[in-house]
């Protein structure tokens, strides 16, 4: 008996599909951190200095600044290889530290990243090495 090519091709189309959907399961029960996670040693310029500090980067727990700058950040998006933040922070280029709205926009590379901080009087670059 001769067997139609339709009828060959049903059985490796289905198998490729439930081998596709045994991939997806897997990768869906997986614990896959986001690539921004984890401690880093940052560095902020400033338009007459440098300043240091760390992030301690968790999707579960936010955002922790320690060093130059100390907050603790709630408002914390990470998206693939991209990182962004909000909050109301003294402001690293005012003398007196009056309080404002800051925001970061940043891209992970491998173990370093790069970004700028926004703030009401000025942009910062930030850069961090993954500890």
């Amino acid at each position: 008996m001769h067997q139609s090519s339709t009828a060959k091709i049903f059985p490796t189309l289905a198998r490729r599909q439930l081998m596709l959907g045994c991939v997806a399961i897997f990768l869906l029960s997986c614990d896959i951190p986001y690539v921004a996670e984890g401690s880093w040693d940052v560095v902020y310029e400033l338009p007459d200095q440098k300043r240091s500090g760390v992030w301690h980067i968790s999707e579960e727990n936010g955002m922790n600044v320690e060093g130059a700058f100390s907050l603790q950040i709630d408002e914390l998006e990470l998206a693939g290889s991209r990182m962004s933040w909000s909050a109301n922070a003294t402001n690293p280029l005012e003398p007196a530290g009056s309080v404002q709205r800051l925001n970061f926009n940043g891209t992970v590379n491998g173990n370093r990243f790069a970004g700028t901080l926004y703030t009401q009087s000025g942009n910062l670059t930030v850069t961090g090495i993954r500890q």
